[in-house]
């Protein structure tokens, strides 16, 4: 048999036991592995942040409760995290309509994105962003269409970018925040002018002395995103080996701030909570859901 075959779940039991000792036999243990999964399960939860840091398991059941674990914290925080996203481009969205005649992208770009303080790199950022939205909107088009020859059933981002496409129009702002990336949407808040950006922070009490050049909400949304996008994707989360980037000075010096918590570097699973958790109460989110995530 080829090194490279698939290998059968009993073929995969008798690996754990023998060459990574730990304790697994039975049909019940078996059924566990299935739904859980060798790759996912177990490659996915033999370490805690690094490879290195091996967990050092001697039976099925405790790699299963730290599974089930990581399963509790992904529940707990994903409604939070949901409408933290959702309240973002609401607020967002609602200063930048002030400033338009036209809710296109291209009358955003021109009208809200066009202060003469820019520098290089933010007008970069700018054109690159305005790439990525019209091929976002392309895309999801052109999966409609296809969708529509196949006798697919279309997703709720095709139906609403062909829905104005096959009506001769363009596709408002507000449906476009319904279908970029967070990513994305963290840099449309670093590309709207300074102006604009200032309005956002006031209207939710969340200007900061350190933050000059009021960037303060681009940089918690890129710092919350790879922990939102590893909720979505059922990825690890209880050793925050999701994070993708070092720690915002900016985001750092508010968080003391506006807590009294000191030493937070979001390399821990909490430090993230106590982010979502400030945020959510400046955008006067309900206390009891916060409280609620606080407690699950």
């Amino acid at each position: 048999m080829s090194a490279n075959a698939p290998k059968t779940i009993n073929v995969l039991m008798r690996h754990l036991r023998d060459d990574c000792g730990i304790n697994i036999s039975g049909s019940t243990k078996k059924l566990m592995l299935v739904n859980y999964g060798y790759y996912h399960g177990y490659k996915g939860y033999r370490f805690f942040n690094r490879r290195a840091n091996t967990i050092p398991y001697t039976d099925f059941d405790q790699l299963v409760n730290v599974i089930e674990y990581d399963q509790s914290l992904k529940s707990a925080l994903y409604s939070s995290i949901m409408l933290l996203e959702m309240t973002s481009k609401n607020i967002v969205l609602n200063k930048v309509a002030t400033k338009l005649n036209d809710a296109s992208f291209d009358a955003v770009y021109k009208e809200v994105m066009n202060d003469e303080q820019s520098n290089s790199n933010l007008r970069l950022k700018r054109l690159q962003l305005k790439d990525r939205i019209h091929s976002t909107l392309s895309k999801n088009y052109s999966f409609a269409m296809n969708s529509a020859r196949k006798r697919h059933s279309k997703s709720s981002h095709e139906i609403m970018v062909s829905h104005f496409y096959n009506r001769g129009d363009e596709v408002p702002i507000w449906a476009i925040f319904e279908v970029i990336s967070l990513g994305d949407f963290a840099t449309f808040c670093t590309c709207i002018n300074a102006a604009v950006r200032k309005e956002v922070l006031e209207s939710i009490d969340m200007l900061s002395s350190t933050d000059t050049n009021y960037q303060l909400l681009s940089n918690i949304i890129f710092t919350v995103k790879s922990l939102r996008n590893a909720v979505a994707h059922n990825n690890v989360i209880f050793d925050a080996r999701f994070k993708d980037r070092d720690e915002n000075n900016n985001v750092v010096s508010w968080i003391t701030a506006e807590t009294g918590i000191t030493g937070i570097k979001f390399n821990f699973l909490t430090d993230y909570l106590v982010l979502i958790c400030v945020v959510l109460k400046k955008m006067k989110c309900n206390i009891a859901d916060i409280v609620n995530t606080i407690d699950e």
